[in-house]
């Protein structure tokens, strides 16, 4: 008899009970192609000491990914855009009220049902596309990571050159260079001022703050006098001003080196947003990322036999913390003396439920939420517990969310520093924007802040190159969990699993070739939209639908309250449980309606509609499937 835990409880499903599907049994299936065996860590026959490490590990890989989220700019831009302050107080109450539980929830089931998101949601055949909607959700998220980890990987290769950094020259859309115009502004005069998009004249209108209420205006080269004391007494600043524009609201082109390298030389967006052009060195680095995934799959085959679900190396996590704090650093140190920072903690007239969705958005997108990757790792903790239930779970869960909270507030804090040292930025176009979803403009906001001053290649080449590796894991995660999911509908596949991987490596390469296009920055940006914006918390209220009210289980529940060790509270815990779906419900309805004001091109806000149908319609489709089948006639033999 394997060991047991003495402060463990039993699973409801064991490794004796689980059915038979295709001759192949689910307990083979769990060692043999799923999560464990992890560097030689396995738990069956083994002592108690390489018990513990292989758990530890998955937790920590576990916080790893959740880690390395918090370094995405979907966290910078929503606390810019709202404001630190307001972002940072309503990411608290939305972790607290809603991703933490749904963590515990996702991770919990996993070992309770000691199966991935292909077979968890089994057991309610209406809601068994749950799993396959996760399944889609993973490829396109992975597919959208991919494309943003090309795009930071063409900054790394341009800070290796003076000639190709931002801050040089202007390019023209054909490329071609040119000197920016210097233009000296008094102080006083930005925080209601434009220039004009045709005399270059200062008109005064509304300002676009960033949520930093006059103090964070993004994108203007700032020259330093070398006397900063007659700079202050004189209150003027010199900026660099280009003269690309476009027409419309998207993107939010400043007319500043920054801004004009991002959007003229990097991603190559032209006005009419044409899908047809393709960008040669985009084209280019996203082949390189694939292929960079698929030896890394390969390797994996290599060493272990297999693909290995959960593999990650707790050692990543050195990577977010050090670019936090390195890009914190950076920030703080080219801030100006005449930079002040009160404008950072004041409220103003910024909708408030804006904040809130944001921060509800940017909370569950750090906890892995609706993916089914936290359902793997659930898996596997079973898997090392040898088929026992760690009560130890709730505290776990509770230090992964405080964490990654961490990481967030500290990665905040130094994109609000870095919109700081870009603090005097008018706008050429003359017209008032407002970021509501577009996330994408913090790279500039980042490479103009590690190099003003004594800026050093390294910085930039680390700040980008931390991006790129972020994005690059993130993706690696999310396919292999798209890869476990299609092997548990599946089973007979994971004999041919190097095709599989080929088949679905080539196809997400093919379909990340369109934003690779003059317009593929609106499109990508306006797909990550609907896939955080709807797709994420859709697919979270539908688990807690299928397992809290469509199940119904007392045992999950009573489990539930024993694993988060509230014995003495069971009926308050019970009623948080069925409050959490309310909550959820409420993300999604506010959700939705700030998206409907997105500023991205009405056009690509449809075509991002496509991928959310295929999430939406998989439930049903897969509902109808298991109705006909348990309906139809059987065959005698």
């Amino acid at each position: 008899m394997s060991h047991r835990d003495n402060n463990s409880m039993e699973t409801i499903l064991t490794y004796d009970n689980r059915e038979t599907v295709s001759s192949l049994k689910q307990d083979q299936w769990s060692t043999v192609w799923s999560t464990s065996d992890i560097n030689a860590l396995d738990a069956a026959g083994r002592g108690g000491r390489l018990r513990v490490i292989g758990r530890r590990r998955l937790r920590l890989g576990s916080l790893a990914l959740g880690a390395l989220l918090t370094m995405h700019c979907r966290v910078s831009a929503s606390a810019l855009t709202g404001g630190l302050f307001i972002f940072m107080m309503f990411l608290v109450l939305s972790v607290f009220a809603l991703a933490n539980p749904l963590r515990h929830f996702e991770v919990y089931l996993g070992q309770w049902s000691i199966n991935g998101p292909g077979r968890a949601f089994r057991i309610i055949p209406l809601f068994d596309g749950i799993g396959i909607a996760m399944c889609i959700n993973a490829i396109v998220r992975a597919i959208n990571c991919c494309t943003i980890a090309a795009i930071a990987a063409t900054y790394v290769l341009s800070s290796l050159n003076d000639d190709q950094l931002p801050f040089k020259y202007c390019r023209t859309f054909e490329l071609h260079e040119y000197n920016p115009a210097l233009r000296e502004i008094k102080y006083f005069t930005l925080k209601a001022s434009r220039i004009s998009s045709g005399a270059g004249q200062f008109e005064d209108e509304e300002d676009t703050t960033v949520g930093l209420v006059h103090q964070a205006w993004r994108n203007a080269s700032r020259r330093k006098y070398r006397n900063k004391m007659k700079q202050f007494i004189t209150s003027r600043t010199t900026i660099q001003v280009c003269k690309e524009t476009y027409p419309g609201s998207y993107p939010v082109l400043y007319s500043t080196p920054a801004y004009n390298f991002f959007y003229v030389e990097v991603v190559r967006l032209r006005p009419g947003f044409s899908l047809k052009n393709f960008n040669g060195s985009m084209v280019l680095h996203l082949f390189a990322v694939w292929i960079i995934i698929w030896i890394i799959m390969i390797s994996e085959r290599l060493s272990f036999g297999r693909l290995i679900w959960n593999n990650m190396a707790p050692w990543i996590l050195v990577v977010p913390l050090s670019w936090t704090v390195f890009l914190t650093i950076c920030a703080a140190s080219n801030l100006s003396l005449q930079t002040t920072i009160s404008g950072v903690f004041q409220i103003d007239g910024k909708d408030v439920v804006d904040g809130v969705a944001d921060a509800f958005e940017v909370a569950l997108y750090i906890h892995s939420a609706s993916v089914g990757t936290e359902l793997i790792t659930g898996k596997g903790l079973n898997r090392y517990a040898s088929g026992h239930i760690d009560p130890a779970l709730n505290n776990e869960n509770v230090w992964h969310s405080a964490l990654v909270l961490l990481l967030t507030g500290l990665h905040s804090i130094g994109a609000t520093l870095c919109s700081l040292v870009d603090s005097k930025q008018p706008n050429s176009t003359g017209i008032h924007y407002d970021m509501l979803e577009s996330t994408l403009w913090t790279f500039p906001l980042y490479s103009k802040c590690t190099s003003m001053g004594q800026y050093s290649h390294f910085a930039t080449q680390w700040v980008f190159f931390g991006l790129t590796f972020s994005y690059i894991a993130v993706a690696f995660v999310l396919l292999k969990t798209a890869l476990h999911t299609i092997f548990e509908y599946k089973v007979k596949l994971v004999f041919r699993e190097q095709q599989v991987v080929a088949i679905l490596i080539t196809v997400c390469a093919m379909l990340s070739m369109i934003f690779a296009t003059q317009g593929g920055l609106a499109l990508l940006e306006s797909v990550e939209t609907m896939m955080t914006g709807v797709a994420m918390p859709l697919i979270c209220l539908l688990e807690l639908i299928a397992l809290l009210y469509v199940y119904a289980s007392r045992d999950f529940l009573s489990d539930v309250n024993v694993s988060m060790e509230e014995h003495a509270c069971s009926a308050r815990i019970g009623l948080q449980w069925q409050i959490i779906p309310f909550v959820t419900l409420g993300v999604l309805i506010t959700k939705i309606t700030v998206i409907i004001y997105a500023e991205m091109p009405r056009r690509f806000m449809l075509l991002a509609l496509i991928p959310l149908m295929f999430v939406i319609l998989a439930i049903p489709i897969r509902a109808t499937q298991n109705i006909y089948s348990f309906l139809r006639p059987t065959r005698n033999p």
